[in-house]
């Protein structure tokens, strides 16, 4: 999460233990002006020991990475925008195998069988929790805009109750906001099923994204922000919309655009196969599991 440097923009600059500490101190200040109530006394407490602890941890953390770059033969990321991510801060990866094998997103199967003909809900969801990376805060700023054209439709908001995300809900006056806890499995999995749609507004580079890809599996469109691998879990116009990650306008127009679509799950279903299918995937896995014990017998 500290590539999304100051918790504003992706870092494009190599660490150091200066950065890091900058870094750290913007992202506390930024965390305190989004009201998040039960990080900022925290992180208030916590500030006056940022330019001591920061450094130790950057170089934990260095430490950690050669040791297991030094340990290992090869490495799987579970999307090409994490692979290059790790090619990009870590140059010496480039020296190591490498493949990226997709999550198989089968889990919402177990709890639901899709139907090709059940309606969708008088819903969109929103289920990333209040982690403010997941960029909660954007998606209200843009509820207020799609509210106002669809004035009976409802926002689930799914592991939001009683956090900093409710009282930013609050102090904007929003309507038609459910907030709920983190559900079981077969709830959240239901909840789901009958969405208009999901939506994922993340803001730092996600490393994959599986939220968008179970949802295609029910034949659910999703709309998913510009960040990390999130644009290769759906097929743009297809399964869903892509956002300019943090771009409020962006996100609202392109929900908009979402509801005012007939989707047809069966089609959805039948492309998220085309786009990470379980099967190939496995096939990958167990190609790069041979090629790399190859290699250590030579």
């Amino acid at each position: 999460m500290r590539l999304l440097y100051a918790s504003e923009e992706v870092c494009k600059d190599l660490c150091t233990i200066l950065k890091s500490v900058e870094c750290k101190l913007k992202s506390d200040a930024y965390l305190t002006t989004l009201g998040a109530k039960t990080l900022s006394h925290r992180l208030m407490m916590s500030a006056g020991l940022n330019t001591i602890w920061t450094p130790l941890y950057y170089v934990r953390w260095k430490k950690i990475i050669m040791d297991s770059f030094n340990n290992i033969d090869g490495f799987i990321t579970v999307s090409k925008a994490l692979h290059d991510l790790h090619i990009q801060y870590l140059h010496r990866f480039k020296e190591k195998s490498s493949e990226t094998i997709y999550n198989l997103a089968i889990e919402p199967l177990k709890h639901v069988k899709p139907s090709l003909c059940d309606p969708y809900g008088d819903y969109i969801l929103y289920v990333s929790g209040s982690n403010p990376v997941k960029g909660p805060h954007f998606f209200l700023e843009a509820w207020r805009k799609i509210s106002r054209e669809f004035r009976d439709l409802k926002l689930y908001m799914v592991g939001c109750k009683d956090t900093w995300v409710e009282g930013k809900a609050r102090r904007m006056n929003l309507r038609n906001i459910v907030f709920t806890e983190k559900m079981p499995s077969s709830e959240y999995y239901h909840l789901m099923y009958k969405a208009k749609a999901i939506v994922m507004s993340s803001i730092w580079p996600e490393p994959f994204g599986r939220i968008p890809v179970e949802a295609n599996r029910f034949g659910v469109p999703a709309v998913v922000s510009s960040a990390g691998g999130l644009p290769e879990t759906i097929v743009d116009g297809v399964t869903g919309y892509i956002f300019k990650a943090g771009d409020v306008d962006d996100l609202a127009e392109k929900v908009i655009k979402v509801l005012g679509r007939d989707f047809n799950r069966e089609e959805i279903i039948k492309r998220s196969y085309e786009r990470i299918n379980p099967q190939r995937e496995m096939e990958k896995l167990i190609r790069f599991f041979e090629s790399v014990i190859s290699y250590g017998e030579m």
